[in-house]
């Protein structure tokens, strides 16, 4: 008496792939939801401003964008149509400097309060003012 042939997959095998495909996908899931997509990422692409070169000779570096971490020390100045100034306290090796950083009023929904921490990412605008482009708290 000949066998006959077994066609297709088993019950046992379509519940390992089917399982397989469910891991893969929250695998996926996790993955592009993660941190590598966050702001946080965005930033650490960016060079961290050397404060004393931008000091020294800011006016040389108009258009440039940079990296600033540091604490609010002193809320400068505020408009509800152009946003607010901000002194930031930076630390860098021995350097200890409050810069004024520009907070455009598309953050005027974000609250910003003295003593608060802030990694800011900045463009060196005309005569030498940080203007933020994107910050998060840190």
């Amino acid at each position: 008496m000949a066998r006959r042939a077994r066609q297709g997959l088993s019950p046992t095998q379509m519940t390992c792939i089917a399982i397989g495909l469910a891991v893969a996908g929250i695998l996926a899931t996790l993955i592009f939801n993660s941190n590598s997509f966050s702001p946080d990422n965005s930033m650490r692409s960016v060079s961290e401003l050397d404060i004393t070169n931008y000091i020294r000779s800011g006016n040389s570096m108009g258009g440039t964008v940079w990296r600033i971490t540091g604490t609010i020390d002193e809320k400068l100045r505020w408009t509800r149509d152009r946003g607010q100034v901000v002194s930031v306290y930076i630390e860098q090796g021995a350097t200890r400097e409050s810069l004024p950083v520009i907070v455009p009023e598309k953050f005027k929904d974000l609250s910003i309060n003295v003593g608060d921490r802030f990694t800011f990412k900045v463009e060196v605008a005309e005569k030498q003012f940080l203007v933020a482009r994107e910050l998060v708290r840190s």
